[in-house]
């Protein structure tokens, strides 16, 4: 047990968080904040810093991307520390992982936002028909590669949505949670000293 210790994430990892503490292999608090602010920065930065400072007594880590303009500054403070990673993909995947798929031109979706995709998609970018968000996503992206790290059951109806949807084939890459369980063993190391 590590006392005074807490993890303050994305929701977007909160399927990956809970299986590893149900493993016991984190013992410590997790507190979530909802995937859904990354299309809201100044409205994250208002509660990432509200519960920066209900825990201010705590270490923290910090297990988020660079969602909002003022992410680096966290960094500063003593008792924060923060996941390596640009964004949420990178986090879980790893620089090199990530990476690779950025250059085969793909369009990441993790589990949580696979299930949300509609809310990203339809209610904030405002892509109200498939003739809208086609050529946005085609003029960027090759491919949606859905990231399965083995939670959630493969919905092949909710894929073949997406794909139509977004105009782009839908691949799945089965992903270990190695890279996200190592980091975060080295981040409770760093935060204990």
């Amino acid at each position: 047990m590590h006392p005074n210790l807490v993890i303050i994430a994305c929701s977007i990892f909160k399927y990956e968080l809970d299986l590893l503490k149900s493993k016991g292999k984190i013992d410590i608090p997790v507190v979530y904040l909802n995937s859904m602010l990354h299309m809201y920065p100044k409205e994250l930065q208002v509660l990432l810093d509200a519960k920066i400072e209900e825990y201010k007594n705590f270490k923290i880590i910090l297990m988020f991307g660079d969602c909002h303009a003022r992410m680096l500054d966290y960094e500063k403070k003593t008792n924060i520390r923060r996941t390596p990673g640009l964004n949420c993909s990178e986090i879980l995947l790893g620089n090199e992982k990530y990476r690779q798929l950025r250059k085969e031109g793909a369009f990441i979706l993790l589990p949580e936002w696979a299930e949300r995709w509609k809310e990203a998609f339809v209610d904030y970018m405002g892509f109200k028909t498939p003739k809208t968000a086609r050529p946005f996503m085609n003029e960027m992206h090759k491919k949606i590669v859905y990231v399965d790290t083995g939670f959630l059951e493969q919905n092949t109806h909710l894929f073949e949505e997406i794909s139509d949807f977004l105009g782009l084939p839908l691949e799945v890459y089965t992903s270990s949670m190695d890279e996200l369980e190592t980091v975060l063993d080295r981040l409770m190391i760093e935060s204990a000293k």
